[in-house]
């Protein structure tokens, strides 16, 4: 069971949305823009881990587990194979030497495990004539039993290369004897923790932690020496971190790889083949990885190098060690030990979500008919149903919908702006008037015809002409005067960030008018709605503009500094004439 391996740190967390989007069961819940992993559904993969632009998904750290362990009696090291290629850098005996610099008193290579592993698998195919799934990835096991739990029995019922290992380990050491797994794989640390494994490894270390623990140790390289691995050699299971290693370590019969036997990787892979499975397939073993390349592109590698140097760094190794070495009698050693595992279902709950409430849910988001369906995919999900489904079984939030939010962001910017006492009016490069507010249509005497008009035929545009050259970066609370319209104010004039526009507003107008008897009423109302937008939505609207590439510029820009400047105004006193 996943006790909590992945986790977020949510001062990291920058409501992107983008775990949920590659989560591939959608083990994210995302509360009050938080987005949190939920342990039931979660595969503790790592791909959220892997993939979060912000670092704000994290493995659960074991490192301070391993170290107590140390001194306490035989501590052994059961090294996936794959560590050749994330240290690369203690080749040559190396390794183990800076291991047993830790203070860990034997390592050996979890790949004689898999050598045992391998050989049960093909037994269990040869015996057993329906289709089986390698059972050696551990997520892939979990996605079985907990999404496709039809599909339980279709798992090899052998243990995998971890647990294998800590057992010939154990039989041969001593049960008091205490075995540290340190590998890719961030789900090896929730396997080690499943109920009926309790106790088979001892503490489980990713190759990121062991890093960390070789760079805090401050061992000197050039004052190792040497030392071969402890136990038996691994022989071909060397190769198990890759595509189709199973069927080398073990030997495979050349018709049963060219017939019946599928070696595949990633996520998109495996659904097919469970699909395959589904429908019926002929096949006898599918080896799978889910991650894709196999183990060399495990979550927690953290060597920041191609899986294609990985993967040639493990064939030159393999190639390196099994010269010379004598073959151990695996058979022999296998018959001392149990290899074997049942697999029980541990389906999610899936509770039926009725036509009525996802409508319920996608109406709320502005979506009535088929029609507003987007589908875009930025939420998260791959359609708006999809996320409708989550909003219903708190997974998801309706904030999550941003072409709905940038709809209502906008909405609640031009109520704002329309109802903001002060005139405001925004020209193009051609000094013509794009648009403008109900207060500056006031206090003009004007009306929607004079949109597309020159700004001259109101005003002396000027101002605006410097301001869009360039000369200057803004105009602040400058005193103007429209003796034709009565008007004397203090006028704030920029340029709208990345576009080709100017605004101008007006602000502090005395003016004889009956039309602007309501301006200071409303004026303390206005810049408190202002100020609730622009954290809440216009946030939104930003996260927008970069997911779809649209821009929200005008609005978030023209909001930012009509606060500003109706604060400015406030501070300087100004007040707008209403005595009559």
């Amino acid at each position: 069971m996943n006790t909590g391996i992945i986790s977020t740190n949510k001062a990291r967390c920058r409501d992107c949305y983008r775990c949920v989007r590659i989560c591939p069961v959608k083990a994210i819940r995302i509360s009050e823009g938080q987005a949190q992993v939920d342990p039931a559904r979660c595969l503790a993969c790592g791909t959220c881990v892997r993939e979060c632009p912000q670092q704000a998904k994290q493995v659960r750290n074991d490192l301070a587990k391993a170290q107590e362990l140390i001194g306490t009696g035989k501590v052994i090291a059961s090294v996936a194979p794959s560590y050749v290629a994330a240290f690369p850098d203690y080749g040559g005996g190396l390794f183990p030497a800076v291991l047993k610099q830790l203070g860990f008193d034997m390592v050996a290579e979890t790949a004689v495990g898999a050598e045992m592993v391998a050989r049960e698998t093909a037994k269990v195919v040869s015996e057993e004539p329906q289709p089986h799934i390698a059972s050696a990835c551990p997520v892939l096991v979990d996605l079985i039993v907990k999404y496709h739990p039809d599909l339980t029995g279709n798992i090899a019922p052998v243990v995998s290369p971890m647990i294998a290992h800590a057992r010939h380990l154990k039989a041969v050491y001593g049960d008091d004897a205490k075995v540290v797994f340190i590998g890719p794989c961030s789900a090896k640390k929730a396997e080690a923790e499943q109920p009926d494994l309790a106790g088979e490894v001892d503490a489980v270390l990713t190759f990121e932690e062991l890093r960390a623990w070789i760079d805090s140790a401050q061992i000197r390289k050039d004052q190792l020496r040497c030392v071969d691995m402890d136990d038996i050699p691994a022989s071909l299971a060397r190769l198990f971190p890759l595509e189709g290693g199973l069927a080398e370590a073990a030997s495979m019969s050349p018709d049963l790889l060219k017939q019946d036997f599928v070696a595949l990787s990633g996520n998109e892979q495996v659904e097919e083949m469970l699909e395959n499975l589904k429908n019926g397939s002929s096949v006898k073993l599918f080896e799978a990885l889910f991650c894709s390349g196999g183990c060399i592109n495990g979550a927690c590698f953290g060597d920041g190098k191609d899986i294609f140097r990985r993967r040639n760094q493990i064939l030159q190794h393999q190639k390196r060690a099994i010269r010379g070495e004598e073959i151990p009698d695996f058979d022999g050693i296998m018959q001392k030990i149990d290899l074997r595992r049942g697999y029980s279902e541990n389906a999610i709950d899936r509770r039926e979500i009725t036509e009525e409430a996802i409508r319920t849910v996608l109406m709320r988001t502005g979506k009535e008919s088929p029609d507003d369906e987007l589908n875009c995919g930025a939420c998260g999900y791959p359609s708006c149903r999809e996320n409708a489904i989550a909003v219903i079984t708190g997974m998801a939030e309706h904030s999550m919908c941003i072409p709905w939010m940038r709809k209502v962001a906008e909405r609640k910017a031009d109520q704002i702006i329309d109802n903001s006492p002060n005139g405001i009016v925004i020209v193009n490069s051609s000094l013509r008037i794009v648009d403008f507010n109900t207060a500056f249509a006031e206090l003009f005497s004007c009306g929607r015809g004079i949109v597309g008009k020159p700004l001259s035929t109101l005003m002396d545009p000027g101002d605006f002409e410097i301001v869009m050259a360039g000369a200057v970066d803004r105009i602040v609370n400058k005193p103007v005067s429209f003796p034709a319209y009565h008007i004397s104010a203090s006028m704030n004039v920029y340029r709208l960030e990345h576009e080709e526009l100017v605004v101008g507003i007006l602000a502090n107008v005395n003016k004889g008018t009956k039309g602007l008897r309501r301006l200071e009423h409303i004026r303390e109302e206005t810049l408190s709605d202002a100020e609730e937008v622009i954290p809440k939505k216009m946030l939104m609207a930003r996260e927008i503009a970069g997911i779809l590439g649209e821009t929200t510029s005008e609005t978030r820009v023209l909001l930012r500094k009509l606060t500003e400047l109706m604060k400015e105004s406030d501070e300087n006193g100004g007040r707008a004439d209403i005595s009559q």
